[in-house]
């Protein structure tokens, strides 16, 4: 009987992944037809795309095109005598410098959404569709707003800084263990690796790649994935390295293979 559980949520774990995937990447081929990564915000939505989803997507673009990003699905809980969707549902996904959910609570203030909130990285909001246009140009005049009043800067914080040979297995552990445990409210420590070589780089799958780091003046190899980095400008950097050296932030894991482990690095900013 477990293993027919196991099994089951397995399978529901690949659809919802499959779904996502695909929401993702219509979500991007809208962004890029409709040049909408000009935009001080980024706003799509979509009549078939999963509620339980949105804020995933929105973090997706967010990540990707470094803008505050806004995904919009519908509820089939409210509908016309035709059927049609008559409430939008979306959520919001943030950078440091931009509070998107002051934008919602001001939209929602001004009768564009019904209801709105969350914090300053994060929020949602329901919208009825006849008001999504003049909500997106609200939206884009509040972030630019947000923006023209204060400097925007993406920072990255990171605890420390390491050399390739110095990141043990031990001290990894060790963070996981007694730092820990890490979540959505408490974040894994990111950390430096300064002045590292690129061995060599390659694309897995259709949007990670996977890198082969030492310290410039040699030594012993680390393993890195940047997941979904192909084309982003991050991804870009450490493909084209070549014989430059680079400076890299991530989070530090175990990885077990074959009852061997060993220490590699997720990651965040190069």
């Amino acid at each position: 009987e477990a293993r027919n559980i196991a099994w089951t949520l397995n399978d529901c774990n690949d659809k919802r992944k499959a779904i996502q995937q695909r929401m993702e990447a219509e979500a991007i081929n809208r962004v890029e037809d409709q040049g909408l990564a000009d935009q001080p915000v980024i706003i799509v939505d979509d009549k078939g795309w999963h509620q339980g989803l949105s804020g995933l997507v929105a973090g997706r673009l967010k990540e990707k095109y470094g803008k505050p990003a806004v995904v919009i699905s519908y509820t089939d809980d409210a509908t016309d005598e035709l059927g049609e969707a008559q409430e939008g549902r979306g959520s919001g996904r943030s950078i440091p410098g931009i509070h998107i959910a002051q934008a919602f609570i001001d939209a929602r203030n001004e009768g564009l959404v019904e209801k709105g909130g969350g914090h300053a990285m994060a929020g949602g909001f329901t919208v009825l569709p006849e008001k999504l246009k003049a909500f997106k140009e609200f939206m884009i005049q509040h972030v630019q707003g947000q923006m023209s009043s204060s400097e925007v800067q993406v920072e990255t914080v990171v605890v420390g800084a390491l050399s390739v040979r110095g990141a043990q297995i031990e001290f990894v552990k060790m963070i996981h263990d007694y730092v820990g445990p890490f979540g959505q409210e408490f974040q894994e420590p990111l950390f430096l690796l300064e002045n590292v070589s690129i061995h060599f780089a390659d694309i897995v799958g259709e949007s990670h790649i996977r890198l082969q780091v030492s310290d410039w003046e040699g030594g012993s190899r680390m393993k890195i994935m940047a997941f979904r980095a192909v084309g982003t400008e991050m991804g870009n950097a450490v493909l084209n390295a070549e014989t430059q050296p680079m400076h890299l932030i991530g989070r530090l894991q175990i990885n077990s293979w074959q009852g061997r482990e060993s220490v590699e690095m997720h990651l965040k900013d190069a």
